[in-house]
C-alpha cells in the first residue's frame, strides 16, 4: 500500500541513503584488508617456493651440462630436452604455483612476476616457443615494470636463439638495447645475449665487445667468470694472444670450476708456447701437469693435449700413443674419450689407413652423445669413408694392372712376385707393430672392419690395413724371388687360415703358410685383370675416371673440402680429358673456383659458354633458374608421355598418334624424344601396313643417333622385317596382338597384379650372371646383430624404390624392359613390381648370379634412369639386395633399414 505521508517518505529515503554510504566503507575496507592479504600469501607462501623450485633447476642443469673446452663454449649453459628431463616435475610445481597467483590471487602485486616465473620455467623445460610467448605476454601487458620488461626482453632474445628463430631474437635484442636501462641487473644479460646471437652468425668481433660490456654489467660472479673464458677464446680465434693470456689468467686467479680453470691454464701454456716458439716446452710444461694429483680427473685432457703438440710438430707416432693414452684415462668424461678417438680417427684417414680410421670413427660415435654439435658430420664422414676407400682402392688397382700389363711379357711374372713380396713385408710390420702395443685400440668396431677389409695387388692404400687381409686369404709366407708354386716343395705349403681364426685372434704374428691353390688364385688375379686389349684398356680406364669423379663429389658434398675436390676434378682432367663426366667437371670447377681462384672459374665458364652452348650447364650459368623451369618441363612431359603410353595400353592406337600430334604445341622448341617417338611408330604399326611402320622406324633411327636404348631395339626390329617380309607385308596391319610367330620383335609390357608380399624368384628363371670370367664370389661372414647380411655370392636383384605407393610405374616398367632386350637379350631377366605394405613400390630385376653381376647391371642402368623412368627422379632410388635380404623387406622401417645397411655396406 503506497503512504500518503511525506514524512514517512524521506524518513525512508534517509535510511537508504545511510545504508549504502556503510556498504560502500565496508567494501572498501574488504578490497584493501584482500589485496594485502594477497599479497603477503603470494610473496611468502607462493613465489617464494616456486621461485627456490625454479632457481634449483636452473643449477641442476647447470651442472649436468658439461662444456667442451676444445670448441667455443656457449654464453649460457642451455637446457636441451635431455638436461631438462629430470627437472620437469620441480618445473611444473613452480608453474602450478605460479597459476595460483595468476588466477586467484589477481589482486596482488606479483601477477606479473607468476608470469615471469612461469615463461622461465618452459625455457627451463627446453619449451622455447610456449617461453617466448609468456615473456612477450609479461613484456606487453606490464609497461610500468621497467626492470621486468627489460629482464623479459632478454630471456624471450635466449628462447628465440634455442629455437632457432634468430631473426625475431635481433629484433627483440634490438629493441631491449635500444631501449635499456644501464642501473638494471638485466643489462649484463642483454649485451651477453646478443653477443651469442653474434656467435651464431660467426661475427667474432663483435660478439667480444657484446661480451665485454656484459662483463662490465654483470651481477652474477659465475657468469662473468664465464664470459671472460669466452673472450679469451675469442681473442685467441681473432689472434690476439696477448689479451687472451690475460684474460685467461684471470679466470685462473678466480674462483671458476676447476674445469674452467684446469682448461685456461692449457690454454695459457699453449699461448706462450706459440709466442716463444718453443714447442718442446709445452709437452714438458703438460706432463708436469700430471705429477699434480689435483690434476688426477683431468690426466685424460693433458693426454690429448700433448697428443695435439706432437700433432702439430708432424710427430704422429708421438701423437697417437698419447691420444691413447687419452683414451685409456678417459674413465668418466666421454666427450674427452670420444675428441681423442676422433683424432685418431683423423690421423688413419690422413694415412689412408680407411679400415683403422672407420673403426676409430665408429668408437668416437659410440663415446660422443648425440646431441653433441659434429655428431651428424662425424657420422656422416664414417659412413661415406668406405666408399672413399673403394674408390682409392679401385684406382691403385687399375694403375697396377696397367703397369704390368705394359710390362714386356718375361717381366711380369717377376714384377707379380715382387710386389707380393713388398704387400708382405709391409703388412707383416704393421702387425707387429700394432701387436706389440699394450696401448689400446677402437671399440670392436675395428675387429668387425677387419672383416671387410679388400686387398689390392700393389696398393698403396690397402698396404695399411695391417697383417690381417693378408692372412685371411693367403696366409703367411717366407720373403725370397722367384716364388713360383712349381719351384716349392710339399714342406713349405700349409693350410691357410680360416677368416674365423684370424678375427679371434686378429693380430697374431704366426700364421701357416698359403696353400698351393691360394699362390695360384693370387697369380690369376693378376694375370686375368690386366687390360692387355685397347678395349680391356678403354675399360681400365672407365673405371679409374669414374672413381676419380666419385671422389671428388665425395670431397665436394660430403667433406666439403673444396681444395681436395678442385684437386681430384684437375687430376681427372690431366689424366682422362674426353671422360664422360667432363661437362659435369668443368661446371663444378667454375663453381667450385669463384671464391679462391676467380680467374680458373672464369675460364671453366668460358669453356662452357663457347664450346658446349646447348648443354644445360651452360644454361644453367646464363640462367640460374633453368634447373628449376627444366625440372617442371620434365614433369610435364612424363605426364604427357603417361598419358600417351595409358591409351597405347588400352589399344587405343588412333588416340595415341593424336596425343603424340599434340606434342609440339605443349613442348615448344624441345625436340620430341625418342621414347615417345618409338610409341608413335607401334600406334603406326598397330593401325598401318608395314611401308608406314618400316618408314617411321626408319626416320626414328635417323634422328636419334646418339640414343642407346630405343635406337638399338629398333634396329633390331628393322632386321627382324627383313627376314620375315613377305609374312609381315600381307597384313593389313602389321603388328597383331596375338602374332602366330612365336618370336614377336616387340616386346609388349605385361602389367602384372601388384603383391603385397615379397615374393622369392620363379625356379625356373635361369640366375643371370652379367660380366664372364669373373672370380668365384667369396662368402663374407654376417654382421652381428644385424637384420641384414652381407652374402656376396647368393642371388641378387637390381631394386627401384618408388616411394609413392600409387603412382602408375607400367610406362618405367616398359622403359626397363627396352633396356634389358638390348642389353641383355638372352638373360632372362624379369622384372617384377611389388607393393611393400601399401608404404612403397619396388620393380626388383633379377634374378643374378653374385653381387658382382648385380653391381654390373646397377652400373649399366642407373645412368639411363632418367630416360627410363617416367617419374620425377626425388620420388625414387636405386640399389641392389640379395634374396635373403630382400625377402626380410616387409615395410617402410625394414626397407629403410636396408637402404641404410646397402649405404653402409655396398
Amino acid at each position: 500500500m503506497r503512504s500518503n505521508n511525506p514524512l514517512s517518505f524521506f524518513s525512508l529515503l534517509y535510511f537508504c541513503i545511510i545504508c549504502l554510504g556503510f556498504s560502500a566503507c565496508d567494501s572498501q575496507k574488504q578490497t584493501v584488508a584482500s589485496r594485502g592479504m594477497q599479497n603477503l600469501t603470494a610473496h611468502y607462501n607462493i613465489m617464494y617456493n616456486a621461485n627456490l623450485l625454479v632457481d634449483d633447476s636452473e643449477r641442476n642443469i647447470e651442472l649436468i651440462t658439461t662444456d667442451d673446452y676444445e670448441r667455443l663454449i656457449s654464453v649460457y649453459k642451455e637446457p636441451k630436452e635431455a638436461t631438462a628431463q629430470g627437472e620437469i616435475k620441480n618445473l611444473d610445481q613452480a608453474i602450478l604455483k605460479a597459476n595460483v597467483i595468476a588466477n586467484e590471487k589477481s589482486l596482488s602485486n606479483y601477477v606479473d612476476d607468476a608470469y615471469f616465473l612461469i615463461a622461465k620455467a618452459n625455457h627451463l623445460k627446453a619449451n622455447f616457443y610456449n617461453a617466448s610467448e609468456f615473456f612477450t605476454y609479461v613484456y606487453n601487458s606490464y609497461p610500468e615494470e621497467k626492470e621486468l620488461r627489460q629482464a623479459a626482453l632478454a630471456w624471450k632474445a635466449r628462447s628465440l636463439i634455442e629455437s632457432e628463430r634468430f631473426e625475431e631474437a635481433e629484433a627483440t635484442l634490438d629493441t631491449a638495447l635500444k631501449y635499456i636501462k644501464t642501473e638494471k641487473e638485466s643489462v649484463g644479460d642483454i649485451y651477453a645475449t646478443k653477443a651469442q646471437l653474434h656467435l651464431y652468425a660467426n661475427q667474432d668481433e663483435e660478439a667480444i665487445n657484446m661480451l665485454e660490456q656484459a662483463i662490465k654489467n654483470a651481477r652474477n660472479r659465475q657468469h662473468k667468470i664465464r664470459w671472460t673464458y669466452l673472450v679469451a677464446q675469442l681473442q685467441q680465434i681473432t689472434k690476439k694472444p696477448e689479451a687472451a693470456y690475460d684474460n685467461y689468467t684471470e679466470v685462473v686467479k678466480s674462483n671458476a670450476p676447476f674445469d674452467m680453470a684446469f682448461n685456461a691454464n692449457l690454454n695459457r701454456i699453449s699461448i706462450r708456447d706459440e709466442q716463444n716458439g718453443n714447442k718442446v716446452s709445452r709437452s714438458q710444461q703438460l706432463r708436469s701437469l700430471l705429477k699434480d694429483d689435483k690434476n688426477k680427473d683431468f690426466v685424460d685432457q693433458i693426454y690429448f693435449q700433448i697428443g695435439n703438440s706432437y700433432a702439430a710438430e708432424n710427430d704422429m707416432e708421438k701423437a697417437i700413443e698419447n691420444y691413447n693414452l687419452s683414451v685409456k684415462n678417459s674413465t668418466k668424461n666421454l666427450i674427452q674419450k670420444g675428441l681423442s678417438y676422433q683424432k685418431l680417427a683423423q690421423i688413419y684417414f690422413d694415412q689412408s689407413d680407411f679400415i683403422r680410421s672407420k673403426a676409430y670413427y665408429d668408437s668416437t660415435l659410440a663415446a660422443l652423445p648425440k646431441t653433441y654439435p659434429d655428431y651428424a658430420l662425424i657420422n656422416t664422414k664414417a659412413a661415406n669413408i668406405e666408399l672413399l676407400a673403394d674408390r682409392l682402392t679401385t684406382i691403385s688397382q687399375q694403375d697396377t694392372l696397367q703397369m704390368l700389363a705394359s710390362l714386356p711379357e718375361a717381366d711380369r711374372d717377376l714384377r707379380i712376385g715382387a710386389l707380393v713380396r713388398e704387400q708382405t713385408l709391409k703388412a707383416l710390420k704393421s702387425a707387429e707393430a700394432f701387436a706389440s702395443s699394450s696401448l689400446p685400440g677402437p671399440t670392436q668396431a675395428l675387429a668387425n672392419s677387419v672383416k671387410e677389409g679388400k686387398f689390392y695387388f700393389n696398393n698403396s692404400i690397402a698396404l695399411k690395413q695391417g697383417l690381417l687381409d693378408f692372412k685371411k686369404r693367403w696366409g703367411n709366407r717366407k720373403l725370397e724371388d722367384n716364388w713360383r708354386r712349381s719351384q716349392k716343395s710339399a714342406s713349405d705349403i700349409s693350410s691357410t687360415i680360416s677368416p674365423d681364426q684370424a678375427i679371434a685372434n686378429p693380430f697374431q704374428q704366426s700364421v701357416p703358410d698359403p696353400t698351393a691353390s691360394n699362390i695360384e688364385t693370387i697369380r690369376r688375379t693378376f694375370i686375368e685383370g690386366m687390360p692387355l686389349t685397347p678395349e680391356q684398356k678403354l675399360a681400365s680406364d672407365q673405371k679409374i675416371a669414374s672413381a676419380y669423379f666419385d671422389i671428388a663429389n665425395y670431397y665436394r658434398e660430403v667433406s666439403l673440402d673444396t681444395a681436395e675436390a678442385v684437386n681430384t676434378y684437375e687430376k681427372l682432367l690431366s689424366r682422362f680429358p674426353e671422360n664422360p663426366n667432363k661437362l659435369a667437371i668443368y661446371y663444378n670447377l667454375y663453381r667450385l673456383n669463384l671464391t679462391v681462384n676467380p680467374k680458373r672459374a672464369e675460364e671453366f665458364k668460358q669453356l662452357l659458354l663457347n664450346d658446349f652452348p646447348d648443354s644445360p650447364f651452360a644454361k644453367i650459368i646464363l640462367d640460374p633458374q633453368y634447373n628449376q623451369r627444366s625440372d617442371e618441363q620434365e614433369i610435364a612431359y612424363n605426364k604427357f608421355y603417361n598419358e600417351a603410353y595409358d591409351l597405347y595400353s588400352v589399344k587405343k592406337y588412333d588416340q595415341v598418334l593424336s596425343q603424340v600430334d599434340k606434342y609440339g604445341q605443349s613442348f615448344t622448341g624441345r625436340p620430341m624424344p625418342a621414347q615417345l617417338d618409338y610409341l608413335r611408330a607401334l600406334a603406326i604399326g598397330r593401325t598401318q601396313r608395314l611401308p608406314q611402320l618400316e618408314t617411321a622406324f626408319k626416320e626414328l633411327i635417323t634422328a636419334y643417333p646418339d640414343d642407346k636404348i630405343i635406337v638399338p631395339l629398333v634396329k633390331e626390329h628393322l632386321e627382324f622385317i627383313n627376314a620375315n617380309r613377305a609374312l609381315l607385308s600381307e597384313r593389313l596391319v602389321v603388328l597383331i596382338d596375338n602374332d602366330p610367330n612365336g618370336d614377336r620383335f616387340v616386346q609388349e609390357p605385361v602389367n602384372e597384379p601388384v603383391a603385397t608380399v615379397i615374393s622369392t624368384r620363379s625356379p625356373e628363371v635361369k640366375p643371370v650372371t652379367v660380366t664372364e670370367n669373373r672370380k668365384a664370389p667369396v662368402s663374407v661372414p654376417a654382421e652381428v646383430n644385424s637384420l641384414f647380411v652381407k652374402e656376396e655370392s647368393a642371388l641378387f636383384y637390381f631394386v627401384i624404390n618408388v616411394f609413392d605407393p600409387v603412382v602408375n610405374l607400367s610406362s618405367s616398367r616398359f622403359g626397363i624392359g627396352q633396356f634389358n632386350r638390348i642389353n641383355l637379350p638372352r638373360a632372362g631377366l624379369k622384372h617384377q613390381l611389388k607393393n611393400v605394405n601399401k608404404q612403397n613400390q619396388l620393380i626388383f630385376v633379377g634374378p643374378f648370379e653374385g653381387r658382382g653381376a648385380a653391381q654390373d647391371y646397377y652400373n649399366s642402368i642407373n645412368p639411363m634412369m632418367k630416360e627410363i623412368m617416367k617419374i620425377p627422379a626425388a620420388k625414387y632410388s636405386t640399389f641392389y639386395i640379395n634374396q635373403q635380404n630382400l625377402d626380410k623387406i616387409t615395410d617402410r622401417a625394414t626397407l629403410d633399414q636396408y637402404v641404410e645397411f646397402y649405404k653402409s655396406t655396398y
